[in-house]
């Protein structure tokens, strides 16, 4: 008789990393189908045609980078090429990019997350860092400014509740989310944000496809969510804010792409499920501090990018065997748990909400006077001369307004002013804040002349 050994744990597994992929990349190409129709859709052609050309420049590049490298190993190119899914990587890296992102940043990106962030590693399920988001924090860090001024679409929810501090109250949230159609419509993904990061319920649906396949490990999705969404709501809940504000929270920006697509990599996540949990709950407390916190409008990127780093301490900090020493692990979880709670909600208890350009300052100078406000990128000053009663000019200045929204809008809130020789305007579509402000900078200027 002949036996066969295997170290333990000793289960039947039908599941191989060929299989795993496969069904990732089918639920990363739906992403980028959907992506395609909507700025189509919503934007022109041009938009769509844009998302595609990005997709497949990503991927090539991946592709190109791990055949050189594989080249120079003196290694079966297509062989390694079947097994190091580098389209995998581009995929995710292009759907959690901005549709602005010039074609040089991505590209560069691309390789360099290949590279830096996979093969100096020694390859395909070896890396410390998530390639992906390793490649978009190099484009948030160093290619900022390396944009399609072309392709720039309305303010995204992140970016706006940014400028709101992110709190505010029932009723101004009423007002803030119409301009994205409701959370019905976020749900739906009807509105602009990263590429791939919109629609909630296709990104639920890819969840649920890989946990039917049994490709990922529920536990860390499922917790990661469950933490942004209490967090949030207690955090709502000081400031006066309904459940609305913690449904944001989870809709908006990457969290749901974050926690089905990223975090769920096995090789850059612990390997023990009380890891995995310390991993989600810290992820989720992350997001939320850089989001209340921060300059930027979202945290899930970074958040992972930080817990990846701190994989290895996690699976010693829980080391042990995982039944004999149950009780003092999950001690340790609960430890973690509770000091990452604590210091997210003392930080959001600490947030102070504005209204942009809500509260605004004027000089005078003669009949001229200036009025400043905050906008959407930052402060909005408008200069109004008055003559005999009426306004014979005005100026109106916002550098870091959206160039192709608030900034674009600038030229007609101007004329606006000059034909209702009031600051009464009707804004602009899309440039709600700075509308906003110039209204209120217009205002306090009017104010400041007597007017």
């Amino acid at each position: 008789m002949k036996y066969s050994f295997s170290p333990s744990p000793n289960y039947r597994n039908q599941q191989s990393t060929v299989g795993i992929m496969r069904h990732l990349t089918l639920c990363l190409c739906s992403i980028v189908v959907f992506a395609i129709l909507y700025y189509w859709k919503a934007f022109g052609p041009q938009y769509g045609l844009r998302v595609l050309l990005m997709t497949a420049a990503s991927v090539a590049s991946a592709l190109i980078t791990e055949a050189l490298y594989f080249k120079l190993q003196k290694k079966d190119v297509v062989k390694e090429l079947k097994h190091s899914f580098g389209w995998v990587t581009a995929l995710i890296l292009v759907l959690i990019t901005k549709i602005n992102v010039s074609f040089f940043a991505l590209i560069v990106s691309t390789v360099i997350a290949i590279i830096a962030g996979k093969l100096v590693f020694g390859g395909f399920g070896q890396n410390i860092f998530n390639p992906a988001a390793f490649g978009e924090a190099l484009i948030m860090n160093s290619f900022a400014a390396s944009t399609n001024p072309d392709f720039v679409t309305s303010a995204t929810p992140m970016g706006s509740m940014n400028a709101y501090g992110w709190v505010m109250d029932s009723s101004t949230f009423g007002t803030f989310i119409k301009q994205f159609g409701g959370l019905g419509n976020m749900f739906l993904g009807n509105y602009p944000s990263v590429i791939g990061g919109s629609c909630a319920l296709l990104i639920l649906l890819c969840w649920a496809y890989l946990l039917w396949q049994k490709d990922v490990d529920w536990r860390l999705s499922a917790t990661y969510l469950g933490c942004v969404f209490v967090f949030s709501l207690i955090i709502g809940l000081i400031h006066g804010a309904g459940i609305w504000y913690a449904v944001f929270h989870v809709l908006g920006g990457g969290v749901l792409f974050g926690a089905v697509f990223m975090m769920t990599d096995p090789v850059t996540n612990p390997i023990t499920i009380p890891g995995r949990i310390i991993f989600a709950v810290g992820a989720a407390a992350l997001t939320l501090i850089i989001r209340l916190k921060a300059s930027l409008p979202d945290g899930v990127l970074f958040s992972i990018l930080l817990m990846n780093m701190l994989t290895p301490g996690i699976d010693k900090f829980v080391d042990g065997n995982q039944i004999k020493d149950a009780k003092t692990i999950r001690t340790k979880v609960l430890a973690v748990a509770s000091v990452c709670t604590a210091v997210t909600l003392l930080i959001g208890a600490t947030c102070e909400g504005k209204i942009p350009g809500g509260a605004a300052e004027a000089a005078v100078e003669g009949n001229t006077a200036t009025g400043t406000a905050d906008g959407f990128g930052g402060e909005v000053s408008v200069t109004l001369t008055v003559e005999d009663g009426k306004i014979t000019e005005c100026t109106i200045v916002g550098e870091k307004e959206t160039p192709a929204v608030g900034g674009a809008a600038i030229p007609e809130l101007t004329q606006q002013i000059l034909d209702a020789n009031s600051a009464e305007i009707d804004g602009v579509t899309g440039a709600t804040i700075t509308s906003t402000a110039v209204k209120s900078a217009a205002g306090a200027a009017l104010e400041a002349l007597g007017q």
